[in-house]
C-alpha cells in the first residue's frame, strides 16, 4: 500500500449508519442516553451525564449551536480534547481544535444535523497541521432548547477507536 506524501493533507470523513453503533459500545450507551431524552419525539435540551460512561468523558464535548457565525461554541470539553485545543482568549470554537479547511467539514456535519435533528455516526481520519494522524469513530447527538431547534450538541467518541500516528 503506498502511503500519502508527508506534505498531502489526509481528510476523510464517512458518515456511517446509525443502525450500526452496537459496534461501538460506549458510544451505543451515549445514543442510548439520549433516546431517554427524546421522549415523546423532542429532541432533549440536555443529556443526563449519569448515563453517559465514565470512558466518554475525556473525549466529550458538550457545543452551542452558532449558524449565524459559522461556528460552535465549545461550552465544555473533556480533558482529553481541553488538553489538544489551541483556545485563545477569543475563540472556543471549531478553529480551536482544527485548521480552516477541516472546520468547515465539521460545521457542515453539524448544519445537517441542525437540519434533520437526527444524531449522525461517523469515521473521522485527518492529518493535523503538525503532521500527526488522527482516526476516531465519533458520534454528534443534536440538543434543543425548544424540543425542536437544533441549539446544541453532544460529542463523544468511541476510545476503543482512537488511533493516532
Amino acid at each position: 500500500m503506498q502511503s500519502d506524501p508527508p506534505n498531502l493533507k489526509l481528510d476523510r470523513y464517512t458518515e456511517l449508519p446509525i443502525s450500526s453503533i452496537g459496534e461501538c459500545p460506549v458510544l451505543s450507551k451515549c445514543f442510548a442516553a439520549w433516546k431517554v431524552g427524546r421522549a415523546g419525539g423532542r429532541i432533549p435540551a440536555a443529556m443526563d451525564m449519569s448515563l453517559i460512561p465514565d470512558e466518554a468523558l475525556p473525549y466529550t464535548m458538550l457545543l452551542d449551536y452558532r449558524p449565524e457565525l459559522r461556528d460552535v461554541h465549545v461550552r465544555i470539553a473533556g480533558n482529553y480534547v481541553g488538553e489538544r485545543a489551541n483556545f485563545g482568549s477569543s475563540t472556543r470554537g471549531l478553529r480551536g481544535f482544527f485548521n480552516d479547511a477541516d472546520a468547515e467539514i465539521v460545521f457542515e456535519s453539524l448544519v445537517r444535523i441542525a437540519a434533520t435533528g437526527e444524531p449522525s455516526l461517523a469515521r473521522r481520519d485527518y492529518v493535523t497541521i503538525e503532521g500527526r494522524r488522527y482516526g476516531y469513530t465519533r458520534l454528534i447527538l443534536p440538543l434543543s432548547a425548544d424540543g425542536r431547534t437544533v441549539t446544541g450538541f453532544f460529542k463523544t467518541i468511541e476510545p476503543a477507536s482512537l488511533t493516532i500516528a
